[in-house]
């Protein structure tokens, strides 16, 4: 396997990405996006991304615009439909590498980039299949009220306004983190996320709530198919809400497929979780990638007549 730092343009920036590349590849094989939580960066799809090229897949994990390593400006900010297009844009740059069956490419997402993945895939379709681990934020409003209640959710509302104000009259936004919440399991995480990558921020622009709460690709889930769909989270994630992704999977049409493994928020990033989630989404991308027969559009009349693809054409 080989790692290759890499930009790409999606918009009027240029984003980041790593490009991993199976070794003992035979000509052109097919290709994975890797998206990353929240504001996370593209390092910690790093153990994922090595589980897919292990596999003989080219995977690009990438860095969101304003996230990381990407460029954007102001830092940071979480705009949710924004994060789709760069996703589309990432498609577009596989496409491009000789390495890569651009025929052949599908989308993973873990937490909110997992259902960036999923409103991508409705709408491109060069996406032959999607992948979601701990999918979250189906809509974000709702999302939001259920984890802070409706007096947290008003809370977040004075701040967008406050916010909003402040940028009329400075130009300059607010900041503040995004999962400050208190929870220990969130607080530790973030800790362990600064500690292991340097790019990694937990502060995003203010402005972003109102992105967060204006986001529902829930209304996407029915145009997925005929695209493959696979949701894979864990039975104790408090994090990610189970409800959530069952509901989602219920509206969602087939074919698909629904893996609850038994951790929680965090089990599915680290072993033996990692790996058993990774092992699930290699044989996805095999089954929707590699062994499922390729589209072949029907010939022109000339053609059928010429070749005798209709007995009343075919030689006497």
């Amino acid at each position: 396997m080989t790692i290759e730092h890499i930009t790409f343009r999606s918009g009027d920036v240029r984003c980041a990405a790593d490009l991993y590349l199976p070794s003992d590849a035979d000509g052109p094989v097919p290709g994975v996006v890797m998206g990353h939580s929240v504001h996370m960066v593209k390092e910690a799809l790093a153990p994922g991304a090595a589980y897919l090229a292990r596999a003989g897949f080219a995977v690009l994990a990438i860095d969101y615009r304003t996230i990381g390593a990407s460029e954007g400006r102001p830092r940071r900010q979480v705009f949710p439909h924004r994060y789709v297009d760069d996703v589309r844009n990432s498609v577009t740059y596989l496409q491009s590498r000789p390495e890569v069956d651009g025929g052949r490419i599908g989308l993973w997402g873990h937490s909110l980039g997992a259902t960036v993945a999923i409103q991508a895939t409705a709408i491109d379709r060069r996406v032959r299949c999607v992948a979601c681990q701990n999918p979250s934020m189906f809509n974000g409003w709702r999302a939001m009220e259920k984890a802070r209640g409706r007096a947290g959710v008003q809370a977040m509302l004075d701040v967008v306004d406050q916010d909003l104000r402040q940028r009329y009259e400075t130009g300059t936004g607010m900041r503040m983190p995004l999962l400050g919440t208190g929870d220990p399991h969130i607080v530790d995480y973030l800790a362990l996320a600064k500690e292991v990558f340097p790019t990694f921020d937990d502060e995003v622009e203010a402005e972003s709530l109102a992105q967060v709460l204006l986001w529902a690709p829930e209304v996407f889930l029915e145009r997925v198919a005929p695209r493959p769909l696979l949701m894979v989270t864990g039975r104790e994630d408090l994090t990610h809400d189970i409800d959530e992704v069952l509901d989602a999977y219920e509206r969602a049409r087939e074919p698909k497929r629904l893996e609850i493994l038994p951790y929680d928020e965090r089990g599915l990033s680290v072993e033996p979780g990692l790996g058993q989630a990774m092992g699930i989404a290699a044989e996805w991308f095999r089954q929707h990638l590699v062994e499922a027969e390729p589209f072949v559009a029907s010939p022109p009349a000339s053609e059928v007549r010429a070749k005798g693809l209709r007995p009343e054409f075919s030689p006497r």
